[in-house]
């Protein structure tokens, strides 16, 4: 169930209190984890889907090393995958985050939630 949401202070991603606990956390070891729930924070503030491009990875791994190194440990493991151009909205290389839609609303769906939401704020729905 998709439980992402804008709130006045901010978007936010879900982050299970047991997600430690999944076999492809565990096996992409520490370093990696740092860089995968940056990545959901990031996708979530940038309502991207999930996706995350090189130029954009270079962001999220500010102050951390091996960067590259541990976004293939990640696409190893399972938790994110190799993309090209197609999926991007240039000619660029990147990485989705996997199951992004099952946890998350999409970019569309938000937008969605928002306007019926501003829509009755406005008194279209009494």
């Amino acid at each position: 169930m998709a439980v992402n949401q804008i709130k006045r202070n901010g978007s936010y991603a879900p982050l299970s209190a047991n997600y430690y606990d999944d076999d492809a956390v565990i096996a992409a070891g520490e370093r990696a984890e740092v860089l995968f729930t940056r990545g959901l924070a990031f996708c979530a503030r940038n309502l991207n889907d999930g996706l995350i491009t090189d130029l954009q990875l270079a962001r999220i791994g500010v102050g951390l090393t091996n960067v590259k190194a541990r976004a293939k440990r990640l696409v190893e493991v399972g938790l994110w995958e190799r993309i090209e151009g197609d999926l991007l909205d240039h000619d660029g290389c990147g990485y989705r985050v996997r199951r992004w839609g099952k946890w998350n609303l999409t970019k569309a769906e938000i937008e969605a939630k928002q306007k019926k939401d501003a829509e009755r704020k406005a008194g279209g729905n009494k």
